[in-house]
């Protein structure tokens, strides 16, 4: 019987002996976030208030500066992203993630997390539940699920670094 559980209580994303992770998740979860993340880059160059998050003031007492700063890093940041997302999308379909691989799911579902948490208004304070019937809703559980997706990975990524010491 304890066969039974034991697939209850194994991590979705583990290190494998070769270096690999092994990235066990629904292939629809997979899909929609990939879906997502396809919406994200196309709009990565835009100025939707959605990005904020993504770019935030880097000099909030000095709007010259910080202006400066956005002119020079802002293509290099949407161009590393859009670099997350190709390599996130060309992995969709594997059970068996490289470290580079891995890093780009995490790096690419919390730029998704941001937009949505920017999209909903949510501050780090809120636990707010939304009952079903909410038109938020859907997208409140997305980003619960790409919270939990971002957890799993951070968690294999330190097991991991632990175990080379």
């Amino acid at each position: 019987m304890s066969g039974f559980f034991d697939r209850f209580r194994r991590r979705p994303v583990v290190r494998q002996d070769d270096g690999t992770f092994s990235f066990d998740f629904n292939q629809d979860l997979k899909d929609a976030i990939v879906g997502f993340a396809g919406q994200l880059g196309e709009g990565l160059g835009s100025d939707s208030p959605d990005l904020k998050r993504l770019f935030p003031t880097a000099y909030a007492d000095d709007p010259e500066k910080d202006a400066g700063f956005q002119i020079f890093s802002r293509d290099e940041l949407i161009e590393g992203r859009r670099e997350s997302i190709e390599l996130m999308m060309r992995s969709a379909h594997s059970d068996t993630l490289t470290f580079d691989e891995l890093n780009a799911w995490m790096r690419t579902c919390n730029d998704l997390r941001l937009v949505l948490g920017t999209r909903l208004e949510i501050s780090e304070d809120d636990n707010e539940e939304l009952p079903p019937e909410d038109p938020n809703a859907p997208m409140m559980d997305l980003y619960r699920i790409l919270g939990y997706v971002v957890s799993e990975i951070v968690d294999a990524l330190m097991s991991a670094h632990n175990s080379d010491f």
